[in-house]
């Protein structure tokens, strides 16, 4: 069994993915579930439409964590192995990245009981489940901050500057402080001690909380806001609780050194994504982004990289069938993604071959009535999946550009050091096909060992470390090397 933290992990927003058997929304609504400020339920079918008022962010469609449950079967057939869900606790917003009790589940999403038996069936299939830890801000209908004075006229840190939560934000005189100038996303003084507590290093802090309760570990949101010594404090209370949680951050950034000063295992990494765009779109050489990539190795380390989660489409930015038209596009993207060190990030509904440009229109309700359509994303999907859990190199191996003798290929190895397991990946990124030769750097690839693509089964010559290989337009090669030590004919790699 390989490391968990080098499994495919599978994205949900959760009200959008399934509204579970037996759920009953109009007995919710006429229990009051939807009395905060905006709240409103649509059909299921509606697309999501960005509205100039924002009022788009309070429109609900019904799906919880029961939907969720009941569809981890599926989930698990993509080769998943950790499941990330987008903020489950108590806020307004259909998103709830403005949260208003860190400690309930959104009643909209369901109940404590309901948490628990994902997690219970999620650990039964083998899948890890990973909460969205939102730190850096509130929502402004908090108890602590009370914008709306829910919890009573007078109270809260925006109501009253005597309030015991005011040093809790930032305020100067009677103005605020809200993330990326958000006036209902108040950002926290997470300096205070206090505060710290009741987050992080308390017995009974949010982050221990959860962990106790069943999830395996957190993605902080806005981790690049967080700061290293944040960053560092959460996942030191974390791994009290849990020795081997996972803490993923949220950073765009280039993702050197944030394993080194905040001690994260991994981030989003959102830079691989720009680099396989620009590629995919001509807009940056082969060679060029392999120079990129094989930097990035070099600065990062390989074994923080590989546990980097490799986003092509998320919440936060467009589907990839709203980004390529071209299926080839598609999949070349795909590939690069569970090819390059990290581990794929499968964003619900990609697989369904489900389309939307930027926020909200990406998180549109999953069109499960596409899989009587047999997709043949879902199956691609399925197949590198299967690719990806029975191979070690792609999960935890090294990689190490190679040379080629066409500018219109890519060539990289990813390897372990035992030659059985080297795998070498080789993009055509032109419209016609090519040939080329590539030089491969590997001691223990002895002299005519044929490779053979993994995903047609077509084979491949070497001669003295040149491989010779033809390709066609917009495609790609998955090659492994063909050996044999069987007593009964020569091999030489009878002792290797």
């Amino acid at each position: 069994m390989h490391n968990w933290k080098n499994s495919i992990v599978y994205q949900i927003f959760p009200d959008r993915f399934k509204i579970g058997r037996n759920s009953n929304l109009s007995k919710n609504e006429e229990a009051g579930s939807f009395f905060l400020p905006g709240q409103t339920r649509v059909k299921w079918s509606t697309k999501p439409e960005r509205s100039n008022d924002g009022s788009h962010q309070y429109l609900f469609w019904g799906g919880n964590l029961k939907g969720i449950t009941e569809e981890l079967e599926y989930i698990k057939s993509l080769g998943t192995g950790i499941l990330y869900l987008t903020p489950i606790f108590y806020a307004r917003s259909n998103h709830k990245y403005d949260t208003i009790n860190y400690f309930k589940i959104d009643p909209l999403f369901g109940t404590l009981e309901d948490f628990h038996l994902l997690c219970n069936k999620a650990h039964s299939l083998g899948i890890k489940v990973i909460l969205d830890g939102v730190f850096n801000h509130m929502g402004d209908a908090s108890e602590w901050f009370n914008k709306y004075g829910i919890f009573g006229k007078d109270t809260g840190a925006y109501n009253d500057p005597e309030s015991e939560f005011r040093d809790f934000f930032y305020f100067s005189g009677d103005t605020y402080r809200g993330w990326m100038n958000a006036r209902t996303l108040p950002e926290l003084n997470l300096e205070n001690s206090r505060l710290q507590e009741i987050l992080f290093t308390g017995e009974n802090s949010v982050i221990k909380y959860w962990l106790r309760q069943g999830a395996d570990g957190w993605r902080l949101d806005c981790a690049f806001d967080l700061g290293y010594d944040i960053n560092r404090m959460i996942v030191r209370e974390a791994r009290k609780v849990k020795e081997d949680a996972l803490i993923i951050g949220e950073v765009w950034n280039y993702p050197e050194g944030w394993n080194v000063h905040s001690d994260l295992d991994g981030l989003m990494n959102y830079y691989y994504r720009t680099v396989v765009f620009d590629l995919i779109r001509g807009q940056l050489s082969p060679a060029m982004a392999g120079k990129i990539i094989q930097k990035s190795v070099e600065d990062c380390g390989i074994d923080y990289l590989n546990k980097c989660w490799n986003i092509l489409s998320s919440h936060d930015v467009p589907r990839l069938s709203s980004e390529f038209k071209d299926g080839k596009d598609t999949q070349l993207a795909i590939t690069l993604q569970f090819s390059l060190p990290g581990v794929p990030l499968i964003y619900y509904g990609e697989e369904l071959e489900m389309s939307g440009g930027i926020d909200p229109e990406n998180r549109g309700p999953m069109e499960w009535e596409r899989l009587s359509e047999n997709p043949s994303r879902l199956e691609f999907y399925r197949k590198l999946g299967v690719i990806w859990n029975e191979h070690r190199a792609i999960r935890e191996g090294n990689f190490e550009i190679q040379p080629v003798s066409n500018d219109e290929l890519l060539a990289f190895k990813r390897s372990t050091g035992i030659i059985d397991e080297l795998m070498v990946l080789i993009f055509n990124f032109s419209d016609k096909e090519q040939h080329a030769h590539v030089y491969m750097n590997e001691g223990l690839l002895m002299n005519g060992t044929q490779m053979v693509d993994i995903i047609s089964n077509k084979k491949f010559n070497t001669f003295t470390g040149k491989l010779e290989v033809n390709i066609p337009g917009r495609s790609f090669l998955f090659l492994m090397p063909e050996i044999t030590r069987a007593n009964d004919n020569y091999s030489p790699y009878k002792r290797v």
